[in-house]
Parts: C-alpha cells; sequence; structure tokens
C-alpha cells in the first residue's frame, strides 16, 4: 500500500473507489468530483443499481468509470443517505468489502480516498489507522490510497 496527497480523479487504476450514499446521487465531496471528472453516466448507473441493490452502510457497489483511467467505480457505501454520520466500523466493513469484490473480479490496482472523513465525520486519525490496519497487509493488489487532504496523508505514512 502506499499513501500519496493528489486528485483521485486523475488517478490511473483498474478501480477508483467512490465515498458513497447508499441511494446512488453523487453530490458532494470524492464522489462530486467523480461525477464532474467521469461523467454524469456514473451517477446515472449508481441511482440503477441502488435501486435494485438497497445498499447498506459497508457495502460496495459497482458501475463503469465513465472518462475515468479505470475500468470502474467501487462506490463505498459510508452512509445510506447524503450528508448522514458514518462510523469507524463502516469504514472498515467498507474496506473488507472493497478487497473482496476487488480479488471476484480479478482487479490488479484499486485507487481509495480518505472513506468518511468529508461529511461522514469520521476523524481523518481514526480512518487512517484503519487503513493501515486493513491495508498494509494486502499483497495481491496493488493499493494507493490518495487524498487532496494532506494530513490524512500523513497520519497513513507515519509509523
Amino acid at each position: 500500500m502506499k499513501a500519496v496527497v493528489g486528485d483521485i480523479t486523475k488517478a490511473a487504476a483498474d478501480v477508483i473507489v467512490n465515498a458513497a450514499n447508499g441511494i446512488g446521487p453523487m453530490g458532494g465531496g470524492v464522489a462530486l468530483a467523480i461525477k464532474k471528472a467521469g461523467g454524469k453516466i456514473i451517477e446515472e448507473e449508481a441511482i440503477e443499481v441502488c435501486k435494485k441493490m438497497d445498499p447498506k452502510p459497508g457495502d460496495v457497489y459497482i458501475t463503469t468509470a465513465g472518462n475515468l483511467n479505470a475500468k470502474y467505480v467501487f462506490h463505498a457505501v459510508t452512509m445510506k443517505y447524503p450528508a448522514e454520520k458514518s462510523n469507524i466500523e463502516i469504514v472498515r466493513k467498507c474496506l473488507d468489502n472493497l478487497l473482496k469484490k476487488a480479488r471476484e473480479m480479478k482487479v490488479k490496482s484499486m485507487v481509495i480516498p480518505a472513506l468518511a472523513t468529508g461529511v461522514g465525520g469520521v476523524p481523518k486519525r481514526e480512518v487512517a489507522e484503519v487503513f493501515k490496519e486493513v491495508l498494509s497487509k494486502v499483497e495481491d493488489i496493488e493499493i494507493t490510497v490518495m487524498d487532496i487532504n494532506e494530513d490524512f496523508i500523513n497520519y497513513i505514512n507515519a509509523n
């Protein structure tokens, strides 16, 4: 796992991860950035998938990646409805499910943002600790944690 400061919408990987709600609209934070860069098609697909799947916090659903330099967007559901609070258990479940889906789909590379640290309200330091705990052991998938927030990346890179 490597952690870098950067714009996830400019990353190149099999999968770009979105911090999502469970109903599909991509109205703020990472989701809005992904929609702006990748195109409205991602949001339209997300809404359709959510209508069929009804994902709960901790679940992961998949759409195409539109204009992003990726094969898929994996939507990690950090909250059921937009702007709800999240928690560290949900983040952990999202990470476990991201890895499970990536392995099922034989994904080789994945870029993950600081899940639930924006409107989700989970402290960056707590999320960074769980990211390190869960993702540092992964050897079969090239994982890049990327966020525009330098503090979050510094927490991950600190020992």
